[in-house]
């Protein structure tokens, strides 16, 4: 009778938790079921959405608003399902590759919300071979993405990207993946660098990742792009590091550049045709008034290179031409970049890379240089306090100039050699 009685008690806990236990499982199972339909239902949509001409342009084309909806749906979905403990790896892996698919989506839509999630995704599953194609395609679009925030983060003030970090990036996706998609990369890249209209700015971004793409430019063997990246490099680095400044005066005489010695000089690179070059030149003449007999030098680079024809003209245009309401020439030192052109010389616009005009630059009076583009708003302030810096002594202006020149000699070196082993390739 005793045993029984156990038997029945037994029976009686059975029914009552046994239930719950089988409910239970019964529940995660149909919300494991109908968090896949979501995705299922929403994930066709999304892939009609992916179609890149509507990326191209990041924050100027929008989407409808019925594939964006679809493609929060999913992510949301997938979201859900990865928190749980139990699903299959199968499963898992099958999730995953929806939520990175529909992130590539949603991070050109919402990129402050979106874009890090893509960015964080990837890193985490970095290596993985069951990922590896989808997320080599989602690099791309991080790359791409992140290329015009770092740019130009007016796009987006609310997510901050490291140039560098993204130059160093790219350089690992085109080693990693080399052909097409990562030249197009690259491209963009630099294409957009070259957009920015501030030359302040721009030569910035080139200081920043020059020296990280011209020896992967060596490596690959692309000469081209090695010498053109290079002039850009000399000019954009500029700061802190002395200027070359060699050519011919309008008489076909070769510079003298112990001219400029202990001097506050500003280069300004010009042409006749330049009008924001005419514009600026009444107000170089009254600092070159205001500050030449306190030791401030200022010369002219003429960047037309058609050889001696281009010379007279430019003589007429200083006899014949005055500035500014008191209608005063050019009093400074003209170089003429033909001259050297045509005697197969070097030119200095070629040499720093000068595209545009002007190109305004400045020294101390150890040569070294303090401003690439100054602001001719600011000049009056940057001379006075050039030329009214403690100087060095002697023995240390020496030092620094010997430390300079062995470490320009030692790249420069480096930089001859790579270019030598393109040339025999």
């Amino acid at each position: 009778m005793k045993h029984i009685f156990i038997l029945f008690i037994i029976l009686i806990l059975g029914l009552f938790f046994t239930p719950k236990f089988l409910f239970a499982e019964a529940d995660e199972k149909k919300r494991l079921e109908e968090l896949q339909q979501i995705v299922d239902k929403n994930i066709g949509i999304v892939d009609k959405s992916m179609n890149l001409e509507l990326l191209q342009d990041l924050g100027k084309k929008r989407l409808p608003k019925e594939n964006i909806d679809a493609a929060k749906e999913v992510y949301e979905a997938t979201e859900k399902i990865l928190v749980e403990k139990n699903i299959s790896e199968e499963f898992r892996i099958w999730t995953l590759k929806r939520k990175i698919f529909v992130l590539i989506l949603l991070a050109y839509e919402e990129i402050s919300r979106y874009f890090p999630r893509l960015v964080a995704i990837i890193d985490e599953l970095e290596g993985k071979k069951d990922f590896e194609i989808l997320l080599r395609e989602a690099e791309q679009h991080v790359l791409r993405i992140g290329s015009v925030l770092a740019v130009a983060p007016g796009v987006d003030r609310k997510v901050a990207i490291d140039l560098k970090s993204l130059a160093d990036r790219m350089i690992l996706f085109a080693k990693e993946n080399p052909g097409p998609q990562a030249d197009i990369l690259i491209e963009q890249l630099f294409s957009r660098i070259n957009q920015i209209p501030q030359l302040n700015l721009r030569d910035r971004r080139i200081a920043i990742v020059a020296p990280i793409f011209i020896p992967y430019f060596i490596e690959s063997n692309r000469k081209t792009a090695v010498q053109s990246l290079m002039a850009d490099a000399r000019r954009a680095l500029l700061p802190g590091h002395p200027m070359l400044i060699t050519g011919f005066d309008l008489d076909g005489k070769p510079f003298n550049p112990a001219l400029l010695k202990d001097k506050v000089v500003l280069i300004q690179f010009w042409g006749t045709w330049c009008s924001p070059c005419k514009e600026e030149i009444p107000e170089l003449i009254d600092l070159y008034e205001k500050y030449h007999s306190k030791g401030f030098e200022i010369i002219g680079i003429n960047t037309a290179v058609k050889g001696d024809e281009r010379v007279e003209k430019v003589k007429q245009f200083l006899a014949t031409t005055t500035f500014g309401s008191k209608r005063k020439t050019i009093p400074w030192l003209i170089l003429h970049e033909g001259i050297a052109a045509s005697q197969n010389k070097n030119t200095l616009t070629k040499f720093y890379g000068i595209n545009e005009l002007p190109v305004l630059i400045l020294t101390a009076r150890n040569g070294i240089v303090l401003k690439l583009h100054p602001l001719p708003s600011t000049l009056d302030a940057e001379i006075n306090m050039a030329l009214n810096a403690v100087e060095l002594t002697p023995e240390e202006q020496s030092k620094a100039n010997t430390a300079r020149q062995q470490q320009e000699a030692k790249l420069d070196q480096e930089i001859q050699e790579q270019l030598k082993l393109i040339e025999k390739k």
